[in-house]
């Protein structure tokens, strides 16, 4: 057995026994967040981070019927050809007053209170619809990714209903490819290759996102039936500097490589960094130096370009 407080101590946190308690309940499950046995001292951070959080879970719950959400799409590039490989889809939320909320604050509290389902069952339609749309207009042949929660993966009915959304767009599986992260891979390692092998038998890739940052076993990733391999930005953010970070991003190409693993570097957005990237055989660039997320609207004039 293993304990985890939250301390809230008065007159300093509050001045009364009920808000004590439920400031020490508030700091408690920060506590949780570092890991068992730990403890947390109140403090007025904590709490408005918290106050935050639910203003920010009241308006997703009202975003849900609202039509805020909308996507963009950020292109990747071979980097020795320059020809566009695919997209990744991108969510944003504009909430009721105008203002984007960035997805690195909505989605931990959507995966929090199970909104992540219905956000995610949303982005897989609104992005198929999308490429289905393109595709019918400009015949070009891309890949479109989709990002894939841990929570949304690991739903039994999470193949079927993509399966079901593949064909109610007339969308072939083999432009498909879905990103996930490395927390995947933490729990349940068997099904989770096994929904792995599956979506490969329908021919749709699969992508290890933010690759080094995470679980990263080595162990594991020789059984993955993954198709790439995603270099996180923080690598690439810091090659041309530092060292260890140029190891690292070389090791990844080499293994991948010699795996059969496509590889994307994330966050390119220097051309000292694409040219390095490209002498190491990265296989495709992502960034700000060949393409910022798109609007719907810019898809279409990039890829009438392409014609």
């Amino acid at each position: 057995m293993s304990v985890t407080y939250g301390v809230a101590e008065y007159p300093e946190a509050a001045t009364s026994a009920v808000e004590l308690i439920n400031y020490a309940e508030i700091v408690m499950f920060r506590s949780k967040s570092n890991g068992k046995g730990s403890i947390q001292y109140f403090n007025s951070e904590i709490l408005n981070d918290f106050l935050e959080n639910v203003v920010i879970e009241h308006k997703l719950k009202e975003a849900m019927g609202m039509n805020c959400f909308f996507l963009c799409y950020q292109p990747q590039y071979c980097t020795k050809t320059h020809i566009l490989r695919g997209v990744e889809a991108l969510m944003r939320w504009r909430d009721i007053d105008g203002n984007i909320i960035s997805p690195t604050v909505f989605i931990p509290i959507a995966e929090k209170n199970n909104l992540i389902i219905p956000i995610g069952d949303w982005v897989i339609n609104e992005s198929l619809k999308t490429y289905a749309e393109w595709k019918a207009k400009y015949h070009y042949s891309f890949k479109l990714s989709i990002n894939i929660s841990a929570i949304q993966y690991k739903r039994k009915d999470f193949v079927s209903k993509l399966l079901n959304a593949l064909k109610k767009y007339k969308v072939d599986s083999n432009d498909v490819e879905l990103e996930i992260t490395e927390s995947v891979l933490i729990e349940d390692f068997d099904d989770v290759i096994q929904k792995m092998i599956m979506l490969r038998d329908y021919g749709i890739a699969v992508s290890l996102d933010d690759f080094g940052t995470g679980f990263s076993s080595l162990s594991y990733l020789k059984g993955l039936p993954i198709n790439t391999l995603k270099i996180d930005k923080s690598f690439v953010d810091t090659i041309m500097k530092d060292e260890p970070s140029r190891i690292i991003v070389e090791s990844i190409i080499s293994m991948a490589q010699r795996l059969g693993y496509e590889t994307i570097a994330e966050g390119v957005e220097t051309k000292e960094q694409y040219e390095y990237l490209k002498s190491i055989d990265c296989d495709t660039i992502q960034g700000f130096l060949i393409g910022k997320p798109k609007t719907n609207e810019e898809m279409e004039i990039l890829l009438s370009k392409q014609m």
